[in-house]
């Protein structure tokens, strides 16, 4: 519902003068890729790195320049199309930074844990864990794409099946 509001805004303002070269792209989910980090030890943006790096390695064939690792306030807020609405996997799922702090933790590099979305859970801001500390992580990889894009992939998909 959020992104058909999106949608309707984003349609709306095309009728406003100087706005006709503006474009909006949406976050589209494309997979999500178990990994190994130390979030003891590593910095946010080490961390961050191999997130990036895990969703590069498992792009597929012409999405390799595109794909990237969704940021931690696009999981929270759920502003990526297709985002399965719980943590259907068998590690905790992370996000990049900013807005990927946790609980503080005095033994961490970074002085605080990480916010995740544990295994099963609902995956919404109200869900959140703030309390990730695994080796064993899951990035969420998606494709920006144009408002356009996004609505012709919308029209091309397969009906659910029954």
């Amino acid at each position: 519902e959020y992104l058909e509001a999106v949608r309707t805004l984003v349609k709306s303002m095309k009728n406003c003068p100087g706005l006709t070269g503006a474009v909006f792209e949406i976050p589209a989910f494309r997979k999500t890729v178990d990994l190994g980090v130390n979030l003891l030890g590593d910095t946010d943006e080490a961390t961050d790195a191999k997130l990036e790096q895990a969703c590069k390695d498992a792009a597929d064939a012409g999405e390799e320049d595109t794909i990237r690792a969704a940021k931690q306030s696009e999981l929270d807020q759920r502003t990526i199309s297709g985002l399965p609405e719980k943590n259907e996997g068998a590690m905790s799922m992370i996000g990049l930074c900013p807005s990927c702090a946790g609980d503080p933790h005095g033994a961490a590099v970074t002085g605080h844990k990480r916010k995740c979305f544990r295994v099963g859970g609902v995956i919404n801001a109200t869900e959140v864990s703030t309390d990730c500390m695994g080796a064993n992580v899951m990035a969420v990889c998606v494709v920006d794409l144009s408002l356009a894009d996004h609505n012709a992939a919308k029209t091309t998909a397969a009906p659910p099946a029954p």
